[in-house]
């Protein structure tokens, strides 16, 4: 009889909170970004279409954003505990950029909130300076957290030392900012998910300009393929730069990758991203190009997130051609109930069933369309 083991459990449940993590935080991340970009849209051009499909994202956004936060509560716990010394490194040497990932949370949430609910109360200019600002959390907070991934793949910044079998990490005063492996990673991760919000918006506003030939998802349409192709261009780019400064910076993760044929499959992933946006200016392709642009899109992030990552087994640090093993920043009192991890793939598949039942309210039942002349 095959038994399936707590450790099985254990990964099983860590894994799919991060895969949908991932998921919901890029999506978030994308529409703070793209709501904005309609609602200028919308005021340069005296066009109300605009405002009420930005509207509509917005209250889809919120629902989303919900249970991103849960699942980032939860990984962030479990992670902090698992592996204290990783914290410890994230809160002293990466101090600066991990307070702006925190400003950026409650920016990014107040903002929304303020966003959502003043829509008929304020005027125009002041609501776009308000989406601005939840545009610019979200941003802030996939800045931060980027720079303990870089870290990772290239400890700039960061002195360690060893004594009586101990581990110490300290600055040696350089900004970790600086790291080169920093910038390219950091925009790859905007732009792709920028590009898979923005496929997903399209497949919507295509649907919609399908059935309602109102202005609003006609010209909404338009701009939202424009937006997927730019940011699927981008994101290929970016991606190139992050695998040449892993190449030059970060040899065992780049060795890792290539051996293993990663770095060929990213590329490609990213080449058929940009092919399947650019598919999307012909009207018959565009029925299949944008939800297949939204599938590859997740598929470049997961691939890519996963790849750089494996290859850094088994150190959690790389530092040169060798590292800082995983099990030794593992946290020696910390232990997992036994009950826990089946536990924790069960409260997933509940939260989970509770967030597609709302969506499915959202979308269908109860539409969340708030009425009303917009402030001049």
């Amino acid at each position: 009889m095959f038994i399936i083991s707590n450790v099985f459990w254990g990964i099983a449940s860590v894994g799919a909170t991060f895969f949908l993590h991932i998921f919901f935080v890029s999506l978030v991340l994308g529409l703070s970004v793209i709501i904005p970009i309609f609602e200028i849209i919308g005021y340069k051009r005296k066009n109300e279409g605009f405002y009420r499909f930005a509207r509509r994202l917005t209250s889809y956004m919120v629902r989303v954003d919900l249970f991103a936060g849960v699942l980032a509560t939860w990984l962030t716990v479990f992670l902090a505990a698992y592996w204290p010394s990783l914290l410890y490194i994230a809160t002293n040497i990466l101090f600066y950029p991990i307070t702006l990932a925190l400003a950026g949370i409650m920016i990014a949430l107040v903002s929304t909130a303020l966003y959502w609910y003043t829509w008929d109360e304020m005027r125009k200019t002041t609501h776009i300076v308000v989406g601005l600002f939840m545009a610019a959390g979200a941003l802030m907070v996939a800045f931060g957290m980027n720079s303990i991934l870089a870290l990772m793949f290239n400890p700039y910044g960061v002195k360690i030392t060893s004594a009586m079998g101990l581990t110490f990490f300290g600055s040696n005063g350089l900004n970790p900012l600086a790291n080169p492996v920093f910038l390219p990673l950091m925009l790859f991760s905007w732009f792709i998910s920028i590009a898979l919000a923005s496929f997903i918006v399209l497949t919507f506003a295509f649907i919609r300009s399908k059935n309602d030939f109102t202005e609003e998802f006609q010209n909404t349409f338009k701009i939202s393929r424009l937006i997927s192709i730019v940011f699927s261009l981008l994101s290929a780019g970016t991606l190139a730069w992050t695998i040449l400064e892993l190449h030059n910076y970060s040899q065992y993760v780049y060795l890792g990758m290539a051996s293993r044929g990663f770095v060929a499959i990213s590329l490609a992933l990213a080449a058929i991203v940009a092919i399947v946006s650019l598919a999307s200016l012909s009207e018959e392709a565009i029925r299949y190009s944008a939800p297949l642009g939204a599938v590859a899109s997740y598929v470049l992030f997961m691939f890519f997130e996963i790849a750089a990552n494996t290859a850094r087994y088994p150190f959690m640090i790389v530092t040169n051609n060798t590292g800082i093993s995983s099990s030794v920043l593992i946290n020696p009192m910390f232990e997992i109930p036994a009950i826990l991890p089946v536990a924790g793939i069960g409260l997933l598949i509940v939260m989970m069933a509770t967030f597609l039942g709302t969506l499915y309210i959202a979308f269908f039942v109860f539409p969340v369309e708030r009425r009303g002349k917009i402030a001049g």
